[in-house]
């Protein structure tokens, strides 16, 4: 075997070093999750925007965040990367260092490890891999930088990666067939930030990297990722999910429903292959059975999903799962279909239940707030008083949200008293301006998914299985 020689260090010849392959399955248990690992992208600024962006990823249930100095030099960006780990210990933390390799990347990661502040992952948009050449002269200089270094993380390598290097469509498979042997994570993207890679391409390299582990970037959205979702094991992204015309500020809405169609596509894909599967659609919604009373009534009835125990356990599970992550101190069930979907994540979380009573039932003191509901009826709710202590977290939940007059109103009586909304919880939102702005404003969590086919048909007051409801269906099962 050839050798270098660097300093006293005898050094094995490039292309005898190679990535620690991480495989895919070992990447997903690493990450406790069988669909992609979501792993937002923050722009770094300052100490006080990394840490606001951090909580809104954690709170939504994204497995880690990526930082990146888009607007200065690496000098300048490690006091923010240094601060941000002493400040979130146990946070999965990788970076960018923009415009540089693992030549330059690597020992500075080995000197932060070195000091305690270890980075769990590094991404280089440009991994120097060249498809066109048997020998990986440049991908394995990086490599014995990367063993020089004693840097234990993950290591995300860049191949045709936006406009690195124009890599033609007919190289892709081998593209990733190379890159799979020198980086732990093969990522690519799509031509320029915001701009979404083509399915095809995301197809190649999948074959390409085998069952190696295999990341993408760039123009992934709430809408789009079930495309990508069975070919991926993380989604790095930043624009799909920032505020309106907002470079350096996630929008937790957006991030959470990313999170959850992740989530949605993985247990799809178990169940059935495909990316049109029922799972993928949240099959139990299909027992809520419509209304035979005509327009006095409410148009549907999501109870009659409550009575199927498995459809009930389904339920419940995706409209926890959100929450793992959130602190909540109690959970607050709106009288009176609130009551149920509230005691039972309730019982999940581990907190107690607050009752949000329709006025003049409880024998105790109260504050009251009226409002109009779905109907354009006046109402009111009450709220004993005190109900706790200021600054409590509460879950609020509720059946269904049409106008958002009820919520409204229970949030008002929360908020009366010192309490902070950690979330709102419920089978479904219509979409309007009034439950436009509460998901704007509130971290909200639904059983029918907005931008779905429910979603729509929610929103149009019409479910289509309607059409040929079998009232049987939500007969329980008999044991």
């Amino acid at each position: 075997m050839e050798a270098r020689i660097k300093g006293n260090l005898t050094l094995p010849n490039v292309n005898e070093i190679r990535g620690r392959v991480v495989h895919s399955h070992i990447f997903h248990k690493q990450f406790k999750t069988v669909g992609p690992a979501v792993l937002p992208v923050i722009h770094a600024q300052d100490d006080e925007q990394i840490d606001r962006n951090i909580e809104i990823a954690v709170r939504c249930g994204a497995q880690g965040v990526f930082l990146i100095n888009h607007d200065f030099d690496v000098t300048r960006f490690l006091p923010l990367v240094e601060r941000c780990r002493q400040a979130h210990p146990l946070l999965w933390l990788g970076v960018n260092f923009l415009g540089v390799t693992g030549r330059d990347a690597f020992p500075i990661l080995g000197d932060l490890e070195f000091r305690g502040l270890a980075i769990d992952a590094y991404w280089a948009d440009d991994a120097c891999i060249d498809e066109q050449h048997e020998s990986q002269a440049q991908a394995g200089e990086i490599n014995i930088v990367r063993e020089e270094s004693g840097w234990s993380g993950i290591y995300f390598g860049g191949t045709a990666f936006k406009k690195q290097r124009a890599v033609d469509p007919a190289d892709y498979l081998r593209s990733g067939q190379i890159a799979a042997q020198w980086m732990d994570v093969v990522i690519t993207s799509g031509v320029a930030t915001g701009e979404a890679a083509e399915i095809e391409k995301i197809e190649t390299f999948r074959q390409g990297v085998g069952t190696g582990a295999l990341a993408v970037a760039s123009g992934i959205t709430p809408e789009n990722v079930h495309d990508y979702a069975p070919y991926v094991d993380a989604i790095l992204v930043a624009t799909g999910i920032n505020l309106p015309q907002d470079f350096y500020n996630l929008d937790r809405t957006r991030l959470s429903r990313l999170i959850d169609n992740c989530r949605c596509s993985a247990v799809q894909q178990n169940n059935s292959g495909s990316p049109d599967g029922e799972a993928n659609k949240r099959s139990y919604l299909r027992l809520m059975a419509p209304t035979v009373k005509g327009d006095a009534f409410a148009w549907l009835d999501p109870s009659s999903a409550y009575i199927n125990g498995r459809a009930f356990a389904q339920m419940v599970d995706d409209l926890v799962y959100p929450f793992r992550t959130v602190p909540v101190d109690v959970v607050a069930g709106i009288d009176a279909a609130g009551y149920v979907l509230g005691a039972a994540l309730a019982t999940r979380l581990g907190t107690g239940l607050l009752t949000v009573r329709k006025a003049g039932k409880l024998p105790v003191p109260t504050d009251e707030v009226e409002f109009i509901n779905y109907s354009k009826r006046k109402q009111s709710l009450e709220l004993r008083q005190p109900a706790f202590r200021p600054g409590t977290r509460v879950l609020l939940v509720d059946q269904w949200v049409e106008t958002g007059g009820t919520m409204g109103a229970a949030i008002e009586l929360i908020e009366r008293q010192g309490g902070v909304i950690a979330g709102i919880a419920t089978v479904a939102i219509e979409e309007n301006a009034q439950t436009n702005a509460l998901r704007k404003t509130y971290f909200c969590v639904s059983s029918v998914l907005s931008g779905s086919d429910y979603q729509s048909q929610c929103n149009q007051k019409h479910m289509v299985f309607f059409d040929d409801f079998d009232w049987e269906c939500v007969f329980p099962d008999i044991r």
